[in-house]
């Protein structure tokens, strides 16, 4: 038998009490009286202890070591296989570790106990390190973004609220290195929230080079070479688990698309154009699968088929209860008013039908989740748009009675989408349905039964500050609000009364939207909306709220209502923040800076059919604004007189 490793004096050190030393690649003849050099090239490697380099230099022979032996072979069964000599490690865990980032599976990482304890280990020293949160955030964001300059222009949200999010993100993954299945579950959560970035592999490399070395620098001696290579393959597990899903999970989305058009009576083009819109701008969207198009055509060429064999399927809801006489003469209008009554043409339709089928037409609470799954489904590729609908969906359930039992959803929506898309559903189909609503459940499940214990807190906040001078409040509120983002100064430039107004206005819609979710939720469309008309950025949101929960924190000793209190200013400020991104169209960028040249180039944009809408309307949600109107009202009187100049010119069109 052999033993690959490098050549060193027998006895150096040894007798010293030194750690496993490495000699070159040799083998063993029990029959000889020396070793024969082996050929270079070997890979095999074991630990070698004191000991056992005595015996070599004496001669005698050497055992293998079964417990490092072990480690190799739990590694093929994707246990976390260690092989040490000389402190260095070689770690793998099935098809994953620490130089390569795999793109081609996405299987769960199953570390071993001890392995996991390591890099919990580092961690949790890095955070004593910093001392506090905020610290080891900004620490965290400072090697990221500098590692990778040419990035710079996609690190868009204020450095203070994506400095929380990076530690809260990392920490959630290293938290749950023990646990392959939760690990797998938050690895894809997070890689679906980078869907519309393009992760690469040279991108990802860098980044876990700089958390690796930033680890390092912090830690000291808890850095040990095992707990370095076990970082760098959770490094490279996550970085390959985000390329993976944005390239196959493309697939999914074009499915969704075309199936979701057919089955909601939308032209499938404009559905599956609507799914990449909200996948975002800039490199967002920039790859998509050729197969979506091959969904699309098909879900097309089925709405065709489906509209000629309309007569067969009214004959079969009517079941032969019309008589002949009926379907015939004068009587034939009646009975296409009775078949068109009958036959459920959309979704929402023959959602209704199948549940009163299957018992379930007594639950609230399915019509509550049948009100947003257009939303859902269309921004299924927008997981940032995703979550707060699902957010908002959550507190709505809160308000129903009775158990809720989402699985339920889960059959009737299968078999509703199934008797509508009847010729091209398959298991591909059956697996992209499948998966959004598993992705629904889960953020739904991590809000079950925890609202209505915020609603209760955040009123018991609000009754406990409710007597006090909420000036002081106030100004920590914007003194924390500008050191965050010190562009908001620029914005902020009404009296201390209008500021004061605004945030005693904020602070009840943290505690309104537990209240009255829909109602809320159309307020703040038209907040976000006039918002545009100031030339708010939408980055300011994010900011602003981080800001009042960090001066509410500070302000009450009750840390249950300022935690009730923080989550629903994030959704406060997550909705303002996508009606500014959604609503700030050209126009209304060119009436901002009120400039006729800019009006003219926007409008140069529009499709001939849409021009003069672009100039006249804007909707976002149940609220909208005219361009036009607010041009006037807030006095870019330049900008109005192009619009007004566009609206007016008469143009020979070709037919």
């Amino acid at each position: 038998w052999s033993l690959p490793v490098r050549e060193v004096p027998a006895t150096e050190g040894i007798l010293a009490g030194q750690g496993p030393r490495r000699l070159r690649a040799m083998s063993f003849d029990a029959d000889s009286d020396g070793v024969v050099p082996d050929e270079p090239g070997g890979d095999s490697v074991f630990e070698l202890g004191p000991s056992a380099l005595e015996d070599i230099a004496s001669g005698d022979e050497v055992e293998k070591d079964d417990e490092v032996c072990g480690d190799e072979a739990g590694a093929s069964n994707g246990e976390m296989g260690l092989n040490r000599l000389s402190g260095e490690v070689t770690i793998t865990a099935g098809v994953y570790n620490a130089e390569e980032v795999n793109t081609e599976v996405f299987d769960g990482l199953s570390l071993g106990p001890e392995v996991a304890q390591e890099v919990l280990n580092v961690w949790n020293t890095f955070l004593r390190s910093a001392g506090a949160r905020e610290t080891a955030g900004e620490a965290l964001y400072s090697v990221m973004f500098d590692a990778a300059p040419s990035l710079h222009a996609l690190w868009r949200t204020p450095r203070a609220v994506m400095a929380i999010r990076l530690l809260n993100g990392v920490q959630k993954i290293f938290s749950e290195v023990g646990n392959p299945k939760e690990l797998k579950t938050i690895v894809e959560a997070v890689g679906f929230l980078h869907l519309h970035l393009e992760v690469t592999v040279p991108r990802v490399e860098v980044f876990r080079d700089a958390i690796t070395d930033l680890l390092q620098a912090e830690t000291g001696d808890a850095f040990t070479p095992v707990a370095r290579q076990a970082i760098r393959t959770v490094l490279n597990y996550v970085g390959g688990a985000f390329v993976y899903v944005r390239e196959k999970y493309g697939e999914r989305l074009g499915c969704l698309a075309s199936s979701w058009a057919q089955a909601s009576g939308r032209n499938a083009r404009e559905a599956l154009e609507a799914l990449e819109a909200n996948g975002g701008g800039g490199e967002e969207g920039a790859q998509q699968d050729g197969s979506a198009d091959d969904e699309l055509a098909a879900a097309e060429k089925l709405a065709e088929e489906q509209t000629k064999s309309k007569a067969k399927k009214k004959r079969w809801f009517l079941g032969g209860s019309l008589s002949s006489s009926a379907r015939k003469g004068s009587s034939g209008s009646h009975s296409e008013d009775v078949v068109n009554n009958s036959v459920p043409k959309t979704f929402n339709e023959m959602f209704n039908f199948n549940a009163a089928v299957m018992g379930f037409s007594a639950r609230s609470w399915m019509q509550e989740v049948l009100t947003s799954f257009d939303d859902i489904v269309t921004n299924a590729s927008n997981a940032a748009r995703l979550q707060e609908e699902c957010d908002v969906l959550a507190l709505r359930l809160s308000k129903c009675q009775g158990p809720i039992e989402l699985a339920n959803f889960k059959a009737v929506m299968l078999a509703s989408l199934r008797s509508l898309v009847p010729k091209g559903w398959d298991s591909e189909h059956e697996i992209a349905w499948s998966w959004l609503w598993k992705t629904v459940e889960r953020l739904l499940a991590e809000h079950t039964g925890k609202l209505a214990r915020q609603e209760r807190a955040i009123s018991r906040l609000f009754g406990e500050i409710e007597g006090m001078d909420l000036t002081r409040l106030h100004r920590m509120v914007y003194t924390k609000f500008f050191e965050i983002a010190p562009a908001g100064q620029d914005h902020f430039k009404q009296s201390t009364t209008r500021l004061h107004f605004v945030a005693r206005r904020v602070g009840a819609m943290a505690m309104d939207i537990y209240r009255d979710p829909d109602t809320l939720v159309d307020e703040l469309s038209g907040c976000g909306l006039r918002h545009v008309g100031y030339g708010i950025p939408s980055e300011l949101c994010a900011a602003y709220a981080a800001a009042y929960a960090d001066a509410m924190r500070a302000f009450v000793q009750d840390a249950e209502g300022a935690d009730a209190f923080e989550w629903s200013m994030s959704l406060v400020a997550r909705v303002i923040a996508r009606v500014i991104n959604e609503g700030s169209t050209l126009v209304m960028k060119a009436i901002n800076l009120n400039s006729a040249k800019q009006v003219s180039k926007a409008v140069a944009c529009a499709p001939r059919s849409e021009r003069a809408d672009w100039m006249l309307h804007i909707s976002v949600g149940s609220r909208s604004i005219s361009p036009l109107s607010w041009a006037i009202e807030t006095g870019s009187m330049e900008a109005a007189e192009a619009i007004l100049d566009d609206l007016l010119t008469i143009r020979a069109d070709r037919d």
